[in-house]
């Protein structure tokens, strides 16, 4: 049994004939940047968040430096990230402010109250990570920071299509940012993103950031660089737009086929699904979960042919590119411990009950030989 860890190229052959169709259209039109496709997916990504402005982006990473960008931050500026999201951490390092992780609960979101601690005079803004597609808990967080000049950044990268108190993700900050990386429950065919907020200041910022500060064609108000969407990129998302309810449906029918193939093969004590749904309605974007005896599980299920990654192995405090922060090991020991146990199993919405059935069972094999 062949098994995909995701569902990029399984749903670029089911949505082939349309992709192919709709870059035909845009090869046609001679439009390439900037076309009717970047406007049809701002509307719809508007009208999916409820309102609000929405700019386009070539990443989600570019998403994150463009909301850093318009806080004018200083070397003093200190942001509050959670220390188990390695690839929020660089943006913030390219922008040399002070970076200050944080430890995250069970389910490896950012705990609020770690975040109480660190918050002080030079606090600029938090960054807080939806992993997974689990959604951290906002409203104690907007609590901490209220009547405070601190900025509150939504990283939604993992977390299109959740929901938290009946709204949508990325609706609660000062400032969103998605990515349409291949692998989002949303995605594209290659990089994008893109940025939200309901600022009309920040978002005049961020039109004209997007394109070197131009007011208008060669007359940049400020300096900055570029990131863009291409039309081909927006015209695949639109296309995968169209059936997002019936991706989200798919995703959560296969997150309760593995719950219940779990229960059913009473795999509770030694494996358990990174989970939160206080408040939220989660749509997961990897199925994470925490397990006994995790790399020779690893190992086992990758001689069983199926596929597994860790998001991620190594919590940024700990990866050497960050060792100028000089924490230690030991200075955040939940994420710490989450890192040396946690294992993302195939999950996507193209996956079948028999590939679940199949990978659970493989995973009750292994402990069924491993008791003693």
């Amino acid at each position: 049994m062949k098994i995909g860890f995701n569902d990029i190229g399984i749903k670029a052959k089911k949505y082939q004939k349309l992709i192919i169709k709709k870059t035909l259209e845009i090869i046609k039109s001679g439009v390439f940047l900037n076309g009717k496709e970047n406007e049809k997916l701002i509307k719809n990504l508007s009208k999916f968040l409820k309102g609000g402005y929405v700019t386009l982006t070539a990443s989600g990473h570019d998403s994150i430096l463009l909301a850093l960008d318009s806080l004018n931050l200083k070397s003093s500026n200190e942001i509050i990230f959670p220390v188990n999201s390695y690839p929020t951490a660089f943006p913030i390092a390219l922008y040399k402010a002070k970076l200050v992780p944080v430890d995250v609960d069970s389910n490896g979101l950012i705990n609020p109250d770690e975040i109480a601690k660190k918050i002080n005079k030079n606090t600029r803004a938090i960054i807080v990570v939806h992993l997974y597609g689990l959604i951290s808990d906002i409203k104690k967080i907007k609590s901490l920071i209220k009547k405070k000049k601190i900025i509150l950044i939504e990283d939604c990268a993992q977390a299109f299509g959740s929901y938290y108190l009946n709204k949508p993700v990325g609706t609660y900050g000062d400032i969103s940012c998605f990515s349409f990386y291949p692998t989002k429950n949303l995605g594209a065919l290659g990089d994008g993103g893109a940025i939200w907020t309901k600022n009309k200041k920040i978002y005049k910022f961020f039109k004209q950031a997007v394109g070197y500060g131009e007011k208008e064609k060669y007359n940049s108000e400020f300096i900055s660089g570029h990131s863009r969407l291409s039309e081909i990129q927006a015209g695949i998302i639109n296309v995968y737009f169209k059936d997002l309810k019936k991706t989200i449906n798919l995703r959560k029918k296969a997150l309760e086929t593995y719950q219940k193939l779990i229960n059913k093969f009473k795999l509770q004590n030694k494996i358990r699904i990174l989970f939160e749904s206080k408040n939220s309605s989660p749509l997961l974007h990897l199925l994470v979960i925490e397990c006994k005896n995790r790399d020779k599980l690893k190992n086992y299920l990758i001689k069983n042919k199926i596929p597994i990654y860790i998001h991620y192995p190594i919590p940024t405090h700990l990866v050497p590119a960050f060792s100028y922060l000089n924490y230690k090991k030991g200075g955040f020991p939940i994420a710490e411990k989450l890192s040396k146990n946690i294992l993302s199993l195939p999950f996507h919405s193209e996956i079948s009950k028999k590939e679940i059935f199949f990978i659970i069972k493989s995973v009750a094999d292994f402990y069924i030989k491993n008791e003693n």
